[in-house]
């Protein structure tokens, strides 16, 4: 079983979501996940940066909580039945 915690699980899919990588040529920056969310919620729909602050640590909270409930390294060692 693993001893990670919510929190931990809460950060690694922060980092997928703030990664940046490149546009097809190789060599221009692309926006992240999150660059891409705050524009479409602040210069398409009026929303603020606490609208997205607010989604952005929901989407975390719920990744991290699905993790943990369905991933095997979560699942007790201790309840293996014996034939």
């Amino acid at each position: 079983m693993s001893n990670e915690t919510e929190s931990d699980i809460r950060g690694y899919v922060s980092d997928c979501f703030n990664h940046r990588g490149y546009k097809f040529d190789g060599e221009t920056p692309d926006e992240s996940a999150y660059q891409r969310l705050t524009k479409l919620m602040i210069e398409e729909y009026d929303l603020d940066h606490n609208d997205v602050d607010a989604l952005a640590f929901e989407i975390e909270e719920m990744v991290a909580r699905h993790i943990m409930e369905n991933s095997p390294k979560f699942t007790d060692d201790d309840e293996e039945t014996t034939a």
